[in-house]
């Protein structure tokens, strides 16, 4: 079976998902999607399973040429998507899953449900694949592997031809990976076409025939795996416009002071959900006026290590020190109380409330600055609010419209506002200019650095990008699997020294 994507590009409102990505999809190979978040992995994988639609271009499928307007069409020739989230009911068991998902996946409406037939089908499959689990375990009392088996399972017992796997190593540990490679394995002898999106480069190379890189929406190249080098594939999705992304900045300000603002001692950290990396004792230090980037892909650590300083990871050892003292933070109303802001990646579903306007988005953590009485001084509101608009040039219709009208650019420019209006000491930045355009990347990163030198604001800007890196900071903490391999200051650096460093 081939699969042939041929010149798809993708428009969403203020970005360009995918431009003319030609990709071919063949089976007996497993074929991985390498790109940073935002690259545009997910957007294909869910083209061809017809969650989106392309806006320009064609998918053939052994030589025909298809479109598939849902994912019921999808799965009606045999291809199946396993997301990244798990998809199962707790309290069902694994058997009842496997009924339901695979009713949603391919079971023409109305068909009789013969238990016993659907049954030694689903058996089958798990001995095949040399799966041990019980069918009528309840799936809340199954381990994170096996809950993403008992989806694998689902899809072929409804004789999926195509597997779409968007990062399901996510919720595993190393032995259950292990374990999952050698199912894939199997089943690529047996002629699926299987695609793997991965955030993880060593897994990428153990598993995939090939891969295919993407930045930015565009398709770098596809490689023989054994052809490719990790520190070259590594150049290739993070890019080479140095000159094109970096900031003005003429000059680097070292750190001279004694006293740090921010001092981490020996931090680890426990998961609380699946996917997240444990912190490895990491000592960091971020002095007052300084825009310290922590620079690494995804999956490397970097949001954990935003979330432990607000409360939202669980620390095991370690200590947090700020402003000279020892802090014992507990929540992110602990953390704003210090004098700390964390912006999240993922604005729109962690950062912003679409359903409120701008200027309510915009003050909504600083509101007691604003009232008396119980009752807003709206008027203080406003003047406040638009002078920092002005400052970070804030293009909306007005103040009383609704926040997701905006542009994810000048989304980005009210969350700094709120961070800026909570007068904070320090602003934790995650991916900050992830989904924007070029245009707003750079006035963003201008407009950060200079608060942090004209104002005394610190900054500790987690990044996967290597131009971000070297425009913005004044000294990177490069982090790999959840430590700090490298503090360094922004001297002389190049890229290539920079992106060395992830893997030496």
């Amino acid at each position: 079976m081939i699969i042939r994507l041929e010149n798809i590009s993708k428009y969403f409102p203020g970005t360009v998902a995918l431009k003319d990505v030609t990709l071919e999809l063949r089976g007996g190979e497993i074929h991985g999607l390498l790109g940073q978040n935002g690259a545009g992995k997910s957007t294909l994988v869910k083209i061809i399973y017809g969650i989106h639609q392309p806006d320009t271009g064609s998918i053939y499928l052994d030589g025909s040429k298809v479109l598939f307007k849902s994912p019921r069409d999808a799965r009606m020739h045999g291809i199946i998507l396993v997301h990244q989230e798990l998809t199962l009911i707790p309290h069902l068991t694994v058997l009842e899953n496997i009924a339901l998902l695979g009713s949603l996946y391919n079971a023409p409406l109305f068909r009789e449900f013969k238990q016993e037939e659907f049954y030694d089908k689903a058996t089958k499959r798990f001995e095949e694949l040399k799966v041990n689990i019980d069918p009528y375990a309840r799936v809340m009392d199954l381990r994170a592997s096996e809950k993403m088996l008992t989806q694998l399972i689902a899809a072929l017992v409804m004789d999926a031809r195509v597997l779409l796997l968007d990062e399901p190593t996510s919720p595993l540990i190393k032995e259950e990976i292990e374990n999952l490679f050698e199912i894939l394995r199997n089943l690529k002898g047996r002629g699926l076409v299987i695609v793997f999106i991965t955030h993880r480069l060593e897994e990428a190379f153990e598993i995939c025939d090939k891969i295919t890189i993407l930045r930015n929406g565009v398709k770098v190249g596809t490689f023989n795996t054994k052809e490719l080098k990790v520190e070259d594939a590594i150049k290739m999705m993070l890019g080479t416009e140095v000159e094109v992304l970096s900031t003005s900045r003429k000059t680097i300000n070292l750190v001279k002071e004694e006293q740090p603002l921010l001092r981490i001692e020996g931090l680890s950290t426990m998961p609380s959900k699946m996917g997240e990396i444990p912190l490895k004792s990491i000592d960091l230090e971020v002095y007052r006026g300084e825009v310290l980037v922590v620079f690494g892909l995804l999956g490397a650590g970097k949001t954990e290590l935003g979330k432990s300083l607000i409360g939202l990871q669980r620390i095991k050892t370690g200590r947090i020190i700020f402003d000279g003292k020892e802090a014992h933070i507990k929540s992110p109303v602990d953390a704003r109380r210090l004098g700390i802001i964390y912006l999240p990646e993922d604005r729109r579903n962690e950062g912003l409330f679409l359903g409120l306007s701008v200027l309510h988005n915009a003050t909504i953590s600083s509101l007691e600055r604003f009232s008396k009485f119980f009752f807003i001084k709206s008027k203080d509101e406003k003047t406040e609010v638009l002078n920092y608009f002005r400052k970070l040039n804030v293009v909306m219709p007005s103040l009383a419209d609704s926040v997701s009208k905006l542009s994810g650019g000048n989304q980005q420019k009210v969350l700094l506002s709120r961070a800026l209006l909570a007068k904070p000491k320090l602003i934790v930045l995650d991916e900050p200019t992830i989904g924007i355009d070029v245009g707003a990347k750079i006035e963003i990163r201008r407009l950060v650095y200079e608060l942090a030198k004209k104002e005394g604001i610190s900054v500790l800007w987690l990044t996967s990008d290597v131009d971000e890196a070297l425009g913005v900071a004044d000294r990177i903490a490069v982090i790999y699997e959840g430590e700090i391999k490298k503090v360094v200051p922004n001297v002389n650096l190049t890229r290539d020294v920079l992106t060395s460093m992830l893997y030496n």
